[in-house]
């Protein structure tokens, strides 16, 4: 069984509690990352939303992330702590994705399904966005900053958290 991680998943080694392999690059076509899940807890609030990781689909689109393989018999382990992790709103979807050997697998992972989405914003607005939220673990602009290094830090280049980290800094350096 394999369980692909396309965000916090990737670097925080959740998988070795459960038996799982360290993870290897692996690619979903037809999905990228994007801001568009919106923090009312961990990363903002009801009033100041913070921009976070979800996928979304694209046609040429290609998600970048980690997989990890697990024995069969952890399935009920495995799914029950990522539900706990992730919540009720990021059900596990079985997916083809192709590991950096080249070999294609079916896969499960969390996809947000919820209400709480963030539409028809530019890079600016979700910027001010990322700016302005304040949750329980942080600020929603170190949030996407961190992100943008774990991806860096494990291989990943993504053209979305890129551009919107650095528009974050600029910000930041320029006192917004």
């Amino acid at each position: 069984m394999w369980v692909f991680g396309y965000g916090s998943l990737m670097w925080d080694n959740w998988q070795r509690t459960h038996g799982g392999t360290d993870g290897v690059l692996a690619e979903l076509k037809g999905y990228q990352r994007s801001f568009n899940k919106a923090s009312r807890v961990n990363w903002g609030t009801d009033a100041t939303p913070g921009p976070t990781l979800n996928l979304i689909e694209k046609t040429d689109g290609v998600c970048v992330g980690c997989a990890f393989e697990f024995d069969d018999s952890k399935q009920v382990e495995v799914f029950a702590y990522l539900e706990r992790r992730e919540g009720k709103n990021f059900p596990l979807r079985k997916m083809r994705i192709k590991l950096s050997d080249g070999r294609n697998v079916e896969a499960h992972l969390p996809v947000y399904v919820g209400g709480n989405v963030i539409t028809g914003k530019n890079l600016d607005e979700l910027v001010a966005m990322a700016m302005a939220a304040v949750g329980r673990d942080g600020k929603a602009s170190d949030y996407v900053i961190n992100v943008a290094g774990k991806l860096n830090a494990v291989g990943v280049e993504d053209a979305t958290v890129i551009a919107f980290a650095a528009a974050i800094r600029n910000a930041q350096q320029s006192g917004g």
